[in-house]
């Protein structure tokens, strides 16, 4: 079984790795990308982890581009694992045979690549921050060292999304009270990271994640959709199909275990709880999040079964954490819980694993091989057949380089697209553009920047960026949104059809 399991995750990274230099997504990898781009500005951040990549290049001249990005992913994933393996030996000690775990950690993690592009993202890093997080506080004792990485772990979250950084510091905060662990010493080795970073940011780069969160153009201020009530609604809509597609699932087997008759007919109600709760909250192309209802309902069957005594204080209690943390991940997030959800899967496994520990190793060894097998399939449907905004992965077949010397394959469409649009742009040789709306990659591969900001997504970002547009000398324009500026002041150059169908406006000031 061990074989098997194994097996199938390294053909889940197989097809990571040969799909590494293929595919490029316009929407959201273009963000990813331009946050890693030295010469890129971000005025006012959502997402700041971009100083690391200007910290490094400004060290060593280093840039990752798309490939590298997607190499760092990768490693990071390994590292994630590798956290949750300490995390497991911290809460079993006794038990040596910790490679299981790995692999299935491992599994857990590549299912992320089911849902949005393959690049390193805010996602990505906080679910990698989440799982050294668990190896950390999961220890009997925490010194001075341990802090120190826990501090580190929360600069991550606080530079890549910053309410995970709130979210998981507040339970971080109740956890180490209540052990009533906390002293001077440890809150300045906490917070020293934090305040070297930066000032070392405001010496180099003249701002900091601290000055771009409370400046006039702070993220607050550029996206609506981004409103605390509404990032509790849709964090909060999640849970709720989640717990509905479950519960019957825990009655199910209370009733089993207490040998009542009618168990069948609750059990075959549970199952078409699941059904519908899937049917109705499949409002996407995506089906990954019935992978987590499944996973969600086995859990609460395993905590029907169990008795109270089969589990000590700390099991318990990091068992509701596992199922906690892909709530906290996910809240800042204005994606569909039940889309993004699949990047915290390992979370759940993790806890599944926790609950049938003490079962035979033939239960265990075949859950753990389903679980990898679920996951490969998700990977090749995430990376190869369905990949986010994109067409087959076997189409991209073109070599396009977006800068010297670093180049992707594209299929025909996106090659034939790219080279008519930096066509159209040349003629008119803008020196400043910007692209608007959800597609910053269209610029990063035809190897320019947009003006303040990463990628627009909203008419607002527009014109608090750019106020009436005077400064503007050609726009992307696709129609998802309405235009920011006036209409007369602009003319439409070239008006193209992008590779999925839709227009993009090439638009000239008059």
């Amino acid at each position: 079984m061990i074989k098997i399991l194994t097996g199938f995750t390294f053909l889940s990274l197989l097809l990571i790795l040969f799909g590494m230099n293929r595919g490029f997504d316009f929407s959201d990898e273009g963000l990813y990308v331009l946050l890693a781009d030295p010469n890129q500005q971000n005025l006012g951040g959502i997402f700041n982890y971009d100083f690391f990549f200007k910290l490094i290049h400004l060290a060593t001249g280093l840039e990752f581009g798309i490939v590298g990005l997607r190499a760092l992913r990768l490693l990071g994933y390994f590292l994630a694992a590798f956290g949750l393996v300490v995390f497991w030996k911290n809460i079993y000690p006794t038990q040596k045979l910790t490679i299981p775990v790995f692999i299935l950690s491992l599994a857990g993690l590549f299912a992320g690549y089911g849902f949005l592009p393959p690049s390193l993202s805010y996602n990505s890093i906080s679910v990698v921050a989440a799982c050294l997080w668990l190896a950390i506080v999961s220890k009997k004792e925490i010194k001075s060292f341990d802090w120190v990485l826990l501090s580190l772990v929360f600069l991550s979250l606080f530079y890549s999304k910053i309410t995970v950084c709130l979210t998981l510091g507040l339970l971080t905060f109740t956890y180490f009270f209540l052990k009533k662990s906390y002293t001077i010493l440890k809150a300045l080795l906490f917070i020293s990271p934090f305040l070297i970073f930066e000032w070392l940011f405001y010496i180099l780069f003249q701002e900091n994640a601290l000055t771009r969160m409370i400046g006039e153009y702070g993220f607050l201020q550029q996206r609506e959709d981004y409103g605390l009530a509404l990032l509790l609604k849709y964090t909060a809509v999640g849970g709720f199909w989640t717990l509905l597609a479950g519960i019957l699932f825990f009655v199910a087997a209370k009733v089993k275990k207490l040998d009542y008759k009618f168990y069948s007919y609750v059990l075959i109600l549970a199952l078409i709880s699941v059904i519908l709760v899937f049917y109705f909250t499949f409002i996407t192309s995506g089906w990954s999040h019935i992978v987590l209802l499944i996973t969600f309902a086995g859990i609460c069957w395993q905590l029907g079964q169990s008795n109270r005594k089969d589990f000590n204080t700390q099991e318990l209690f990091f068992i509701a954490v596992l199922l906690l943390i892909p709530f906290l991940l996910h809240f800042g997030s204005n994606v569909y819980w039940m889309r993004l959800g699949i990047h915290y899967w390992v979370f759940w496994l993790l806890a599944f694993a926790m609950l049938i520990h003490k079962k035979p190793h033939l239960y265990q060894n075949s859950s753990y091989t389903f679980a990898s097998f679920t996951s490969l399939v998700l990977v090749t449907f995430g990376i190869w057949i369905t990949p986010y905004e994109g067409s087959y992965l076997w189409d991209a077949t073109e070599k396009w380089e977006y800068k010297p010397g670093k180049f992707v394959y594209l299929s025909l469409p996106q090659n034939e697209f790219l080279s008519m649009l930096d066509s159209e742009i040349q003629k008119s040789n803008p020196s400043k553009i910007i692209s608007v709306y959800r597609n910053p990659g269209l610029l990063y591969m035809l190897g320019d920047n947009p003006l303040y900001s990463p990628g627009y997504w909203k008419p607002s970002q527009a014109k608090m960026f750019l106020k009436t547009g005077s400064e503007l000398d050609m726009i992307l324009f696709n129609e998802l949104e309405d235009f920011p500026f006036e209409p007369s002041d602009w003319a439409v150059q070239k008006q193209l059809i992008q590779p999925k169908g839709e227009k993009l406006l090439i638009l000239w000031r008059k």
